[in-house]
């Protein structure tokens, strides 16, 4: 199959072109704007639609005659930091030092097979890198990435096929999204905008609430230490409502990633969209989460959250919630409201780099009465099942394309097996 695979640089392929733009930090009116800001950081290896940042026109100028936009449907490439990052452009954006734009000549190469080839080399692409201090990758080293490059119409079919499996992962990343902005939205509107009473306090029946559901909540506000809260309503702590277990990390010994023992977290590290995703085990595990638990990271950055999809160890970056009902929707929901605010946990507004038990559950909580704990979850808890179902499939998706990727690449599977293989997906 690959006697008629050619072996080629890379800039006999494709055009270079670093990015410049990176305006001072000092002149605020450079920024939010209209321009899309590339930065490494927005590399994702995947698809990129928008940047992090954005800035003015008068910031992206300030590049001079070095301003420039990347196209869409161009790649770009981190040449610093993190190297070896790579994204498809789906809009005009600008790079900044730390970006290269790659630009491929469609008449000899698929831009798609390029990516997966780029994606697969990132260990090779590090070692071009050069410096003392900080490496950087240049164009030049760039270039001299050799590829094994099928016939034209084999590229496109075997990147038809790679792509395919990307459009699920991301179909359903969108859709999880989704999921979980609808959620989040139901517990504002419930428990921190308290909307169903305020439509009942104007004699309205609440938006979208059937009469039952309406009926636990209350016609009236009243004044509380937090302010005003449904009547009813206790003004409370986390502590009072919530079990708290925070981490215990094993001996450094028990780790391994042979899959011995149990699952072992030991801080944000491993935090995936939803789920964490499991990287590590140990054979002596100290401290448990549940499946279902929600677990919230208690060290820089205080806050970040996610849910365990299996019983597991955690170490002491992380602490693991769970409403004394069980309900395992209603406390994601809740550490979803407050994660930004716990760097802010502590009465005096102190930013802490770390955060204890005791600082947890003196976290502030309006607590409703348990029949509305129960309705939200009744309601809630389908829309997180349905995640859990869209991000198994995504796990799935994706070890299966990381296992195609290589052997499709080198030519050591045929593409009708890798068709099978995507449709039965």
């Amino acid at each position: 199959m690959t006697s008629n695979w050619a072996t080629i640089r890379l800039d006999e392929c494709a055009s270079f072109q670093e990015g410049y733009v990176n305006p001072t930090q000092k002149k605020e009116h450079y920024f939010d704007g209209p321009v899309k800001w590339l930065r490494a950081v927005d590399l994702n290896n995947g698809s990129i639609r928008d940047t992090s940042r954005t800035l003015s026109e008068e910031g992206f100028k300030s590049a001079g005659k070095s301003a420039l936009l990347f196209e869409p449907g161009t790649l770009a490439i981190s040449k610093s930091g993190t190297i070896g990052r790579i994204g498809i452009l789906e809009d005009y954006m600008c790079g900044n030092r730390a970006v290269i734009n790659i630009k491929v000549n469609q008449d000899v190469c698929d831009n798609l097979y390029i990516f997966y080839v780029l994606l697969t080399s990132r260990k090779v692409i590090e070692t071009l890198a050069v410096g003392s201090v900080q490496k950087n990758l240049y164009t030049s080293a760039l270039g001299s990435l050799e590829l094994k490059l099928p016939p034209l119409p084999i590229q496109q079919a075997i990147a038809i096929q790679l792509s395919t499996l990307d459009k699920k992962i991301d179909l359903n990343a969108q859709t999880n999204q989704t999921l979980e902005e609808m959620a989040q939205a139901i517990f504002k509107s419930w428990f921190v905008d308290f909307d169903p009473v305020k439509a009942k306090m104007n004699s309205e029946l609440p938006e979208g609430m059937d009469a039952a559901t309406a009926s636990l909540f209350p016609e009236k506000l009243v004044e509380s230490e937090l302010g005003l809260i449904p009547e009813g309503w206790e003004a409370s702590s986390m502590g009072e409502h919530f079990n708290v277990t925070m981490g215990q990390s094993p001996k450094g010994e028990t780790y391994n990633e042979d899959g011995e023992g149990i699952a072992f977290f030991q801080g944000r590290r491993d935090f995936g969209f939803r789920y964490p995703d499991v990287r590590v085990f140990t054979t002596d595990p100290k401290r448990y989460a549940k499946a279902g638990d929600t677990l919230i990271s208690v060290r820089a950055p205080v806050g970040d959250k996610n849910m365990a999809a299996i019983d597991c160890c955690i170490g002491r970056g992380v602490g693991a919630i769970k409403h004394k009902s069980d309900s395992r929707s209603f406390t994601y929901a809740f550490v979803s409201h407050i994660e930004k605010k716990l760097g802010d946990s502590g009465s005096s507004g102190t930013v802490f780099s770390s955060i204890n038990q005791k600082e947890l559950k003196k976290v502030s909580f309006v607590a409703p009465p348990q029949e509305l704990v129960e309705a939200f979850h009744n309601l809630v808890d389908p829309i997180d099942q349905k995640v859990e179902v869209l991000s198994k499939e995504i796990d799935n998706l994706s070890q299966l394309r990381d296992t195609l990727l290589p052997k499709l690449l080198s030519g050591e599977i045929e593409l009708d097996t890798t068709e099978e293989l995507v449709e039965v997906n």
